[in-house]
């Protein structure tokens, strides 16, 4: 009982700390332009006395050029050798590591002036979800903690580089009330293998019967980690029961004994879990009866994990996260709505529309329309590209409502196709809807045999019947073909046909092992429709189906189908 009370008490101080933040942004959301004009004035006359400042001319800044994180590499470096007032006047606490999930690993300075603009989305996030949700104040807490991974840097840093999990970007009270309250203890962030790792999060989430709240950013890690349960539930019972970690199990002994000290022995619970079984659907919900609410991203291609997950734990909310990234956060979902709205309160945002190319402050984007969006952050970024597309669906007083569409710079060229990830994941959607079943994985890739170029269709059947895999390749071909350059280079024989490479089974686990593997945290993690590295050959157990000429012949109109 006494127990119960500490998380509960935990829990309510939480809420009470997030509530001034909530109240600030909602009264933001009702004078966006006041905000943030606001907000760039500060920024700029904080800043203008730097070196990037004086080289663009902050104190014009619709002179300033729009950039790209290749535009700070001279930045960047100045700030690892130590140098101040580099791109901000305030100091950089630390680099942070990041590579979306793909591309190569960037430095992101992170200063306490954007630790605060991070709150300033995170407060009115956690508040409106304890409100909407209230059952959660009475329970725990799982955030997605990743396992450490190389971050790239030459060891010459004179500033730290990269912290471990998402409680990092709470204030002080919040990180302290997170031991009480995070049912998978940090530590397990020092558990560099990836087996170990997955073993004891979800040993440490087995035992947590009071799981009321689960944030991971792409679905597709929660499942992934379901999807080991069956394999591991026995020794997980049994470790639970004693309150021990299995010597069979890796780990430096110092990290053991200090997992095995928030392990404490729990029998009931052990005996619990010996009448489930793994293997049975509802053996999830049958874990955590209390799970109330999972907080994952449901934009762009996530949709059919959110609905994996949706259909394990189907007393659970699943709250789709705002648009975040490692360089700011663009938008915060509020309340059982889960409206994503702008966070006015943390950065300047302009807007590029798709369409014209013209600029647009917040207060100017019109519903309907598609744009691209810019950053300019305590942080040190200015009119920073983060390359993502967002659709306005509506307003929230007067902040605009953003859906994640995708990425606009994910491309693969190989010949000249620019083929780009948004076209291939519509392509994938449409073979689905053609053949009427849904892939388990579905990745387009390219793929060289000696000179000869095409791509790759690397998918993981559904359960039931053999698809056709020959109509799927056929099917793949046409719509892809929509792209006009695409079309040219395939008629003029400098790429050969899509083929199918089979993946027999566990294709997500194997996608985030070979990603991991490249340095991407594991947390981090999404699953893309387009992957423009080759090399994914032996990254999944399977077979590359037919010789290129007789898998299919290629179409010889590629638009019949898809008009």
């Amino acid at each position: 009982m006494a127990g119960r009370l500490r998380v509960l008490f935990a829990n309510l101080v939480w809420l009470l700390s997030c509530l001034p933040g909530w109240a600030a942004f909602v009264l933001a959301t009702r004078g966006v332009r006041r905000a943030q004009q606001s907000l760039l004035a500060r920024t700029i006359r904080r800043n203008r006395a730097t070196g990037f400042g004086r080289r663009n001319s902050l104190g014009d800044f619709q002179s300033v050029p729009l950039s790209d994180y290749e535009d700070y590499a001279e930045f960047i470096e100045a700030i690892k050798a130590g140098r101040d007032s580099v791109l901000t006047r305030e100091r950089v606490e630390l680099l942070q590591p990041t590579s979306g999930s793909t591309a190569a690993t960037k430095l992101i300075p992170c200063t306490k002036g954007l630790a605060g603009q991070f709150r300033a989305a995170i407060d009115p996030w956690i508040a409106s979800m304890y409100l909407a949700f209230p059952s959660v104040l009475f329970g725990r807490q799982y955030w997605s903690i990743s396992p450490s991974t190389p971050c790239g840097g030459d060891g010459r840093s004179r500033v730290r580089i990269g912290f471990a999990d998402d409680a990092e970007y709470l204030g002080v009270v919040q990180r302290r009330l997170a031991r009480a309250l995070f049912a998978v203890p940090p530590e397990i962030a020092r558990v560099a293998d990836h087996d170990a790792f997955e073993y004891l999060t979800l040993l440490f989430l087995c035992r947590e019967e009071n799981l009321r709240l689960v944030s991971v950013w792409h679905p597709s890690f929660m499942t992934a980690l379901l999807g080991a349960l069956p394999r591991h539930f026995g020794s997980i019972a049994r470790d639970i029961g004693t309150g021990s970690i299995g010597v069979g199990l890796r780990l430096d002994p110092d990290l053991r004994r200090r997992l095995e000290g928030c392990l404490a022995p729990s029998p009931a619970r052990a005996r619990r879990l010996a009448r489930l079984d793994p293997g049975d659907r509802g053996c999830a919900q049958a874990l955590w009866p209390k799970l109330r609410v999972i907080s994952c991203w449901t934009d762009g291609n996530s949709e059919p994990w959110r609905s994996e997950l949706a259909a394990l734990f189907p007393r659970a909310a699943i709250q789709g996260k705002g648009l975040a990234a490692t360089e700011g956060i663009v938008s915060i979902p509020l309340g059982a709505s889960g409206r994503k709205v702008c966070a006015v309160r943390s950065h300047y945002f302009e807007f590029i529309d798709a369409v014209t190319g013209e600029i647009r402050r917040t207060w100017e984007v019109e519903p309907g329309h598609e744009y691209g969006v810019v950053l300019t952050t305590a942080g040190g970024l200015y009119r920073y590209r983060l390359h993502d597309v967002v659709r306005v669906t509506g307003f929230f007083n007067r902040a605009p409502c953003l859906e994640f569409l995708g990425r606009d710079n994910l491309v693969s060229d190989i010949v000249g196709e620019k083929l780009n990830a948004r076209h291939v994941e519509s392509c994938i959607r449409g073979v689905e809807r053609e053949i009427g079943a849904r892939f388990e994985f579905a990745m387009l890739a390219p793929h060289r045999d000696g000179d000869r170029a095409g791509y790759v269709l690397f998918m993981q059947p559904a359960a039931g019947p053999e698809p056709d895999y020959e109509r799927i390749a056929g099917l793949m071909e046409a719509g892809l073909g929509r792209n006009y350059h695409y079309a040219h280079a395939r008629g003029l024989s400098q790429l050969e046909p899509v083929r199918i490479f089979r993946i027999a089974r566990d294709a997500v686990d194997s996608y985030r092992r070979r990603l991991a593997a490249g340095g991407v945290k594991a947390g981090d993690v999404k699953v893309q429709a387009l992957s423009p590295g080759p090399g994914w050959i032996g990254a999944f157990d399977g077979e590359l189906l037919g010789r290129r000429s007789q898998l299919h012949r290629p179409l010889r109109s590629s638009y019949d189908l898809w008009e």
